[in-house]
């Protein structure tokens, strides 16, 4: 049996067709994934996610044909969105266009395939729990810091659901009633300090991050510009139409400009202290970090997270022994994670 899955994000499509396991193997592994696909979209609601899946689905069918592998006979979606607890129907997806779409049953139809849907957080664990960062735990989380914060909880091998679909979403975890105004519309989540559109925010406010957003000749160059600014007592760099991302930060921060340390050193601190509220929660045999801002920046961020977590552990009084783990699977995590959803 040959199955699919797709990770369905703000701008692109990952797919990967999976074999079933090797005779005598009891789960997957890489060895099992037999093509890999990524495409861009420009999806804007279900009709345009109906067809842009089909047209993935056929693109891969060609390729394992081609290859002389079985046709596929399932298909899994991992979506940047909420969903039913059902997970027929997408609640909303706001990347996409998607709002109270029942997407199981269009795709089914369209396809004449089964279809499974999760979300791209639970794909993305999934898929680390199944052959990555996870897969010799029979209990993790993820927390994921890409454009925002995503999380999941699995244990033995299924993903917490929650009574209403929104099981796990550990992004949306207060820290600090009295912080940023977070996408979810409430205050002080995790998502608010930590998340790759939080880190823009602050970069905004740092001349070097600006400076080497604007094209200065180098990292170097643009940690000088600003200390200069800083001893002449220069106001902050006016606002600029190319805007700094964290990726300015992180390198401005690696270069040894204080402001970007700290704004670094705070998103670090953010993430420990979701933690200590996840750990006596969930007690996951491993936590695994992953998306594309932390896997970006972890050489700035996971020492933080480890200090901060050594210096104020959760359950002082109870041994907790703790795994912190960086993702392993890249870009095509959750559609793997996503695959592994059909196979079953």
């Amino acid at each position: 049996m040959t199955v699919a899955g797709f990770d369905i994000g703000g701008t692109k499509i990952a797919g990967v067709a999976l074999a079933a396991p090797s005779a005598g193997a009891d789960r997957h592994t890489l060895a099992d994934v037999l093509v890999r696909s990524h495409r861009p979209h420009s999806i804007h609601g279900p009709e345009s996610l109906v067809d842009a899946v089909a047209a993935n689905v056929r693109e891969l069918g060609e390729q394992l044909a081609a290859d002389g592998h079985p046709p596929i006979s399932a298909v899994g979606l991992a979506l940047a969105a909420w969903m039913t607890r059902d997970r027929e129907t997408v609640i909303w997806a706001a990347h996409l266009g998607v709002r109270n779409a029942p997407v199981k049953a269009m795709l089914e139809q369209r396809l004449g395939l089964p279809i499974v849907l999760d979300n791209d957080a639970d794909g993305y664990l999934l898929g680390e729990d199944a052959m990555g960062a996870a897969a010799d735990a029979s209990t993790s989380i993820l927390i994921a810091l890409g454009t925002g914060v995503g999380g999941a909880y699995v244990a033995d091998g299924r993903p917490l659901i929650g009574a209403n679909g929104l099981g796990a979403e550990l992004g949306h975890v207060t820290i600090d009633e009295e912080g940023p105004r977070c996408s979810c519309e409430a205050y002080g989540c995790l998502e608010a300090f930590a998340g790759g559109n939080a880190l823009a925010r602050e970069a905004a406010g740092v001349p070097a991050a600006v400076a080497l957003a604007r094209g200065a000749a180098g990292v170097a160059a643009a940690v000088a510009l600003a200390k200069e600014a800083a001893a002449a007592s220069a106001p902050a760099a006016p606002a600029t139409d190319v805007a700094p991302r964290a990726e300015h930060l992180a390198a401005a921060a690696r270069a040894g400009d204080a402001a970007a340390i700290g704004v670094m050193e705070g998103a670090g601190r953010a993430v420990a202290a979701g933690l200590r509220r996840l750990l006596p929660a969930f007690d996951p045999e491993v936590v695994v970090l992953g998306g594309t801002v932390m896997l970006s920046c972890a050489d700035l961020l996971l020492p933080v997270i480890e200090r901060e977590l050594a210096e104020h552990a959760p359950l002082q009084g109870v041994p907790q022994p703790r795994r912190l783990v960086l993702a392993q699977l890249g870009g095509h995590a959750a559609a793997i994670g996503a695959a592994v959803l059909a196979a079953r």
